[in-house]
Parts: structure tokens; sequence; C-alpha cells
């Protein structure tokens, strides 16, 4: 027969081989996550649009990318200055883009303004993409209801996007005090 002692350290050994076991389980099986951090980026861009012509661009764009074991998305607003040299139109545009999750295609729209210097027009287009580290590539249709008469100007485009980040700041979103790497 075994003694009281000899059942006690067999238990509390057991104990710990299932705290062991199950204790990466348990972390993850927690409503609030570990990782759960919201990092926001921001700086200027330069761009080149190809479609009819070739359109060059220069904006500022404000990013924010969740950080998250799973289901990380992210989605950022823009505002930017073209310039088509062949139809000799100066343009603004301004456009939010969102992408539902880590390694997915970006969903945006822009709102663009164009002038000639003498007339204006206004337009609207849906976009879709694809943005790798500070590469953002995406293809798009301006929808123009007025356009410039005697203008022929990019209606049909693909267009890259070099983003350069001066300022970024990390933001924890409330639900968890302190961090996994310790306060």
């Amino acid at each position: 027969m075994q003694s009281h002692q000899d059942l006690l350290f067999k238990f509390t050994g057991m104990k710990k081989a299932c705290l062991f076991l199950f204790f990466p389980a348990m972390l993850f099986a927690q409503k609030k996550q570990w990782f759960d951090f919201t990092k926001i980026q921001s700086g200027p861009y330069i761009g080149v649009q190809q479609g009819r012509n070739l359109v060059f661009e220069l904006g500022y764009e404000r990013r924010s990318k969740e950080i998250k074991l799973k289901n990380a998305s992210s989605h950022a607003f823009n505002i930017g200055a073209n310039y088509d040299y062949r139809a000799g139109i100066l343009g603004a545009d301004a456009g939010f883009w969102f992408r539902p999750n880590r390694f997915g295609l970006t969903f945006g729209a822009q709102v663009a303004a164009r002038s000639n210097f003498d007339q204006g027009m206004l337009g609207f287009t849906p976009t879709v993409g694809y943005k790798i580290w500070f590469i953002h590539a995406n293809a798009g249709y301006y929808i123009y209801p007025k356009p410039l008469s005697g203008v022929k100007t990019n209606n049909l485009f693909v267009q890259v996007r070099w983003v350069f980040s001066k300022n970024s700041r990390t933001v924890n979103n409330g639900k968890r005090k302190g961090s996994f790497f310790g306060s």
C-alpha cells in the first residue's frame, strides 16, 4: 500500500503535467487576446498611374493596421495630387481602401477632381489592389459623369504607389492591461 505522501506527490506531478500540456490551449481560449494592437502609420507617397496616359502622383496616406493573431485587417485614407502631362490635366484625389485580412486584396474608392485650367470635372473610381510592405498596386476605372469635351485622360488604369511611412505608433486596443512581454 502506498503512503499518503506518495499519492500526493503523484497527484501534484500530474497537475503540473496537465498544466504544462494544456496551458497554451487555455491561453488562446481566452476571449481577450494578447496580441490586439493597432499600428497607425502615416507618410507621403509617390506613384505612377498608367492608362491611356502616364500620370505622376504625390500625396499623403494614413493607414491603420490591426496587429492580431487572427483576422487582422487594415484600412487607409489618402489624399494626393497628380498631373497628366499628355492631356495637360492637373488632378486631386481623395480615397479610402480596406483590406479585410492579412494577405488579401485591398478594396477601395476614390473621388477625383480634374482640371485643364479652363474647365473642371469630378469623378469617382472603385479600386481593387494588393499591398505588400510599402508598395501598393491597384487597378480601377474612373467614372466621370460630365467629362471635359475633347480631353482624353485615363479611365481604366493601373497604378503603383510607394508609401514612405514616416510616423508610426502603436495603440493598445484597451482589451487587456499590459502586454504579453511585460507591463
